[in-house]
């Protein structure tokens, strides 16, 4: 989940410099991340939560990737929820 959200924050850099290519290149590696952690794992509230986040992840790198404009409150919901799953 760290690394995760170390590159959240990096692709809300990347969206601040209007980097658009290198925030959909960011949420895609922590989505990727997050679904490697995830892997495997017993189904339990936190795993299914991550799911999700992974879900949302790739969600947003592609809307990045067709163009799409982003909000930055958006990622701060995400960074949010990391931090949330951080927390337990």
């Amino acid at each position: 989940l760290i690394d995760t959200k170390s590159r959240v924050v990096q692709a809300k850099s990347e969206l601040f410099d209007k980097n658009f290519g290198g925030a959909a290149k960011q949420l895609g590696e922590a989505a990727e991340t997050l679904e490697n952690a995830t892997k495997g794992a017993k189904q339990d509230e936190s795993i299914l939560a991550a799911q999700a986040l992974t879900g949302t992840l790739r969600n947003v790198r592609l809307e990045l990737s067709m163009g799409k404009t982003v909000s930055m409150k958006k990622l701060d919901d995400i960074q949010r929820e990391v931090d949330r799953q951080l927390n337990k």
